[in-house]
């Protein structure tokens, strides 16, 4: 359908009724042709709040809609704020993962929010290379690929309009409203009212931000407590020391980090939406090495934040810690906390305790081998090493060369105190040596055999076993 020939868009020159029109069959939007961006009659939202009360009010229109319905639009909702224009990504499987319903489920409830005039196409899905064509000449081959994705925007019907006394002007996605009819003009004054309780004297056009509401902070409520009256005349107390777990901050100092993280806020992008008071407290550092608000901003704002942190204090305080570290910050050493690190064992307590608990936890285990399994094996491993030739190694453990070899081919030069004979005692307990170490390493070239055949008789035993345990 050509959007010049639209009649679903006109202006509503009528007067609407004084409530919500009770519910009756709408013209369902069937023909997926009308339900994208360029040929759409709904009017374009970027307000949450007000999707929501349009799809409140259109759900009675359609005999398949449910309360399921509603829940995919407010999911929709939550993630209109993330783009200038309300325009939100279909994401089918992290809707998936955050609803708990089957892909089929959300397509069927996001198909009827579709034919209700709710959600038009702003780009279907598919496999072309996105990267392509935003880049069009500038693209090559080592760019990558990113396929392109479902984007919806959320409209408000011409239905909904009719029924809220809205007079719209132009036609399709581009629509605005350009004033109410007399009946849609009290209507809105009273949902304003009891939205905001404000005075009468705003129109319905008057918008306002919502406040931004501040997060508490575990561990800053102090207890007033009772003091005594301390007599005229007499010398102060002594200063309290700060307990531990306390900042030191006084209230008017933390009065005036607020209103110097209020400006700093208007400068740095990703700042937005913070709390202002816990804010401060990210940013305490800064201020105590002497930085002034714009000196503070143009530190934050060359952190190249690519997206909005999910905790800006968190992300704040890891960024000075990781930069003042590397040497990129300058700040003094009592500012940033070090990390917690486990306490020095310097009596040993510690030490003596970590047999205790070895023994607590594989005690029973070893006294079990050494009860069961132990003396079995030990006679098993006796049985096949006697009366068997000892196997050659594997590889020769040659470490290096002998050490008579070595000595005959020293050069005569030198001090012949010094240099052994192959009669003198030297030679002899090198000698001695070097055959120790060939006996060990024939020991353990036996006991290795050995180990080896036990190893293919307990597996040449497995099977056998297997059936009579079946049996069993």
């Amino acid at each position: 359908m050509m959007q010049q020939t639209c009649g679903r868009c006109q202006r509503f020159e009528a007067a609407a009724p004084a409530r919500p029109a009770p519910a009756r069959p709408a013209q369902l939007v069937t023909d997926p042709s009308d339900q994208q961006l360029s040929t759409t009659c709904s009017r374009r939202l970027r307000d949450a709040g007000e999707f929501l009360d349009a799809v409140e009010f259109m759900l009675r229109r359609h005999p398949k809609a449910t309360g399921t319905t509603l829940v995919v639009a407010r999911d929709i909702a939550s993630r209109m704020g993330a783009s200038q224009d309300g325009h939100v990504a279909y994401a089918w499987r992290e809707m998936m993962r955050r609803l708990r319903l089957g892909r089929s489920t959300i397509a069927e409830h996001v198909r009827i929010l579709r034919e209700l005039g709710l959600l038009v196409w702003v780009s279907h899905g598919s496999r072309r290379n996105v990267l392509r064509e935003r880049l069009g000449a500038r693209y090559r081959i080592g760019d990558g690929y990113r396929g392109t994705a479902t984007i919806y925007a959320p409209c408000a019907p011409p239905a909904w309009d009719e029924a809220m006394g809205r007079i719209r002007g132009g036609h399709g996605y581009r629509s605005r409203v350009r004033g109410h009819t007399e009946a849609g003009r009290r209507q809105a004054i009273a949902q304003a009212r009891g939205r905001r309780g404000e005075a009468p004297s705003r129109t319905p056009s008057f918008t306002q931000l919502p406040p931004v509401v501040p997060v508490p902070v575990v561990g800053e409520i102090k207890t007033p407590r009772p003091r005594s009256a301390r007599p005229a005349g007499g010398t102060p107390p002594p200063r309290r020391q700060d307990r531990a777990g306390t900042t030191g901050v006084t209230p008017g100092e933390v009065e005036a980090h607020i209103a110097y993280t209020r400006v700093l806020r208007l400068e740095v992008w990703w700042l937005q939406y913070a709390c202002l008071r816990r804010l401060a407290y990210a940013v305490r550092p800064l201020i105590q090495a002497g930085y002034s608000w714009q000196e503070s901003a143009r530190e934050l704002a060359g952190w190249r934040v690519p997206q909005r942190p999910r905790d800006v204090v968190a992300y704040i305080r890891a960024g000075m810690r990781q930069r003042a570290q590397h040497g990129a910050l300058v700040l003094p050493d009592h500012v940033l906390r070090p990390r917690r690190q486990a306490p020095a064992d310097g009596d040993g307590q510690r030490h003596a305790a970590m047999p205790v608990e070895w023994r607590e936890r594989y005690g029973r285990a070893f006294a079990r081998y050494q009860q069961h399994l132990g003396g079995p094996l030990r006679a098993a491993l006796k049985k096949l090493t006697a009366g068997q030739p000892a196997e050659g190694p594997r590889w020769a453990y040659r470490l290096r060369e002998p050490e008579s070899r070595f000595l005959a081919s020293l050069p005569p030069q030198g001090s012949a105190s010094r240099r052994p004979t192959p009669g003198s005692t030297a030679a002899a307990a090198a000698a001695e040596r070097e055959a120790r170490m060939q006996a060990a390493l024939d020991d353990h070239a036996q006991a290795a055999a050995a180990f080896q055949r036990l190893r293919d008789q307990l597996a040449a035993q497995a099977p056998s076993a297997a059936p009579r345990a079946t049996a069993g």
